[in-house]
């Protein structure tokens, strides 16, 4: 079967390595995508209250950070791919734990894996940015935005076709098949010791000459912003959509599929268009644009077309998310790439982990006021990001205008005799 596979260009034109990370994260995201619509349902029916539901979402962010800070410092004395599989073993055995779940405190075992899982997105990053065949933001639109959207498009719908037949539990061991799936594809990555040979590693990075790097700042600072205040009105839509609209599991679930078309959609047109491979910030701007209107549409209807184009744009959040990712590999330098690409998840992953807290609180208050906060914060982010762009491309343009420091031992440069 693999010797088939292998004569098949399953390599989409990124090289072996590249190829093997966008197929591990196509079946990463299609085991999220399998219960992410649910993921608030499921927490909800096993006793816990709306406020203990927005906890539960984000205590996993939380826990996450012990096992991110690290990462870096272990990608640099252990193996990459081991590192990454056993990783995703532990997401393998959290998602397994939730299908076996009788209360919601059983979903400790979940939490922590999911939490230690996480450890694989940043190495998967330095593994992809170390390994990028030409321009590095069509790699990374391809890799994590286009490859994985296309994977939550349709998981979600074959996840509503088995919980409608068997149940909730079902959406978490369609999980596990999926994430062993792409577990079967990291382990093919080559080892690091492979990759990094020849390479001179002269100076030590750390996490403060990382945020020392005035362009990588403005983006973890931008990054955590966007994706807090995008988190917001993400993070309950299914609770929103059962308890106030009065839709089925099941269906909630299949909608959520269209989320990733959106995201589909925008990463194709980022992996083609060079102005906003150019202009990171504007491509975050659309996106949390087209997640505000979402936010808008499902406050104002409950007709399914409409709701279903708020699916769509809802998929602005995980574009934004990318586009950052994205952006993060090209600013840094490579001496401080793998500790950026950490910093970046910490700060996404904390703000995405904050963010359902807030929304329990608010969603036990008024049920739309999370919708509503997040809407005004996105549309309040627009501008800033726009001047954040600005700011970037000025930055730029100096830093090539700046001829580069001549060495004291360079040689004079030889000129012509008269």
């Amino acid at each position: 079967m693999l010797a088939g596979i292998s004569r098949v260009n399953w390599g989409i034109g990124l090289g072996r390595e590249v190829a093997l990370a966008f197929w591990g994260m196509v079946f990463l995201e299609a085991a999220f995508g399998s219960y992410m619509g649910i993921w608030p349902l499921w927490i909800e029916r096993l006793g816990a209250p709306i406020t203990v539901v927005g906890f539960v979402l984000g205590s996993s962010g939380i826990i996450r950070l012990l096992f991110l800070v690290p990462s870096a410092a272990l990608a640099d004395r252990f193996n990459v791919r081991n590192l990454i599989v056993i990783a995703r073993c532990a997401a393998l055995i959290g998602l397994i734990g939730a299908s076996l779940s009788q209360h919601w405190t059983h979903l400790a075992v979940m939490i922590i894996g999911s939490a230690i899982g996480e450890l694989a997105f940043p190495l998967i990053q330095t593994q992809v940015a170390a390994n990028a065949i030409g321009n590095r933001v069509r790699a990374f639109s391809l890799v994590f935005t286009v490859g994985p959207s296309i994977a939550l498009a349709l998981s979600p719908l074959l996840s509503g076709a088995l919980i409608a037949q068997w149940g909730l539990r079902s959406a978490f061991l369609l999980a596990a098949a999926f994430t062993a799936c792409s577990i079967a594809c990291f382990v093919r990555l080559r080892p690091t010791s492979e990759i990094r040979s020849g390479e001179e590693r002269t100076q030590r990075s750390s996490y403060a000459a990382a945020v020392g790097d005035r362009a990588v700042r403005r983006l973890l600072m931008l990054q955590g912003a966007t994706i807090f205040a995008l988190a917001i009105g993400t993070s309950l839509i299914p609770t929103f959509l059962e308890d106030v609209r009065g839709m089925s599991a099941a269906r909630i679930a299949t909608l959520g599929a269209l989320a990733a078309v959106g995201s589909t959609l925008f990463g194709i047109i980022v992996a083609r268009a060079s102005r906003l491979q150019a202009a990171p910030f504007h491509g975050v701007a659309i996106a949390a644009s087209a997640t505000a209107i979402a936010f808008t549409l499902f406050l104002s209807t409950d007709l399914l077309p409409f709701v279903g184009l708020a699916f769509i744009l809802r998929g602005g959040l995980f574009s934004a998310w990318a586009m950052f990712s994205a952006a993060i590999g090209v600013t840094a330098t490579e001496r401080h790439r793998a500790r950026s690409f950490a910093l970046g998840e910490m700060a996404a992953g904390t703000a995405f982990s904050l963010a359902p807290m807030a929304a329990g609180w608010l969603f036990s208050i008024e049920e739309r006021l999370p919708l509503f906060t997040a809407t005004i914060l996105g549309i309040c982010l627009i501008p800033v990001l726009l001047v954040s762009q600005r700011s970037a491309s000025r930055a730029k343009c100096l830093e090539l205008a700046t001829p580069a420091p001549v060495p004291p031992d360079a040689p004079a440069e030889a000129t012509l005799a008269p």
